[in-house]
């Protein structure tokens, strides 16, 4: 689905295993969007956001999962200019041997705001549980203003949590080995930048997506 408006996008009980793909190529008809699912025992919801917007975005994402539900929550952002984008993403284990993986990647380009916000919140109860989060901004400019900030809330023992962060410049490193092996400077960063999108823009279902989201990523100096 490409330039949802908010209310086009389907939030609600998932009672079937359902995948969900969105491209944003222009503003959220107000810059915000609240959506909320509740995910049904043995079923999984897949969901794939790529914004690209030259826009504002404040966009949040909750998920209920019952019984042995599933989900996965894949991100993607470039934030230009002096925007400022904030991706939250809550997701609620309630039931034992419920499952979830959240992952966003995102590029701020200039001076401005990019923020990911994640909670994983597994209740008193909902053994054997299992939610990973994992979430990189990559700052081109010094005036960047980024944040990573995920969260774990646990409350049954039985479980398996864990959350990896990173935020700042290119690594010096990672590019001096991509240099020693005949790029240049500007190659290297470039390869690092469109590296850390791909995978999530790639897992697009239509391919068609992900084919329009690399040409937009390329007009855009990525």
């Amino acid at each position: 689905m490409v330039d949802p408006d908010p209310s086009d996008i389907p939030g609600g009980r998932i009672s079937e295993d359902s995948r969900i793909d969105l491209l944003l190529i222009k503003a959220l008809d107000g810059g915000k969007a609240d959506i909320r699912y509740k995910v049904d025992g043995g079923r999984e919801l897949d969901i794939v956001l790529v914004d690209l917007s030259p826009s504002d975005t404040d966009l949040t994402l909750r998920i209920d999962l019952s019984g042995d539900g599933r989900a996965s929550v894949k991100v993607a952002a470039v934030c230009t200019g002096k925007h400022t984008k904030v991706f939250s993403v809550d997701v609620r284990h309630n039931g034992g041997g419920s499952w979830s993986r959240t992952a966003m990647a995102g590029i701020n380009q200039d001076d401005g705001v990019l923020r990911f916000l994640g909670t994983s919140y597994i209740a008193n109860g909902a053994h054997g549980s299992d939610t990973r989060q994992d979430g990189r901004i990559t700052n081109l400019s010094p005036r960047s203003d980024s944040e990573v900030s995920p969260a774990l809330l646990i409350n049954d023992d039985d479980v398996k949590a864990s959350h990896g962060a990173a935020l700042g410049a290119y690594d010096p490193a990672a590019i001096y080995y991509m240099m020693s092996r005949g790029l240049t400077e500007e190659q290297s960063k470039r390869l690092i930048t469109v590296g850390s999108l791909l995978p999530i823009v790639d897992s697009f279902a239509d391919k068609g997506l992900s084919e329009r989201a690399k040409e937009i990523m390329g007009g855009i100096g990525l």
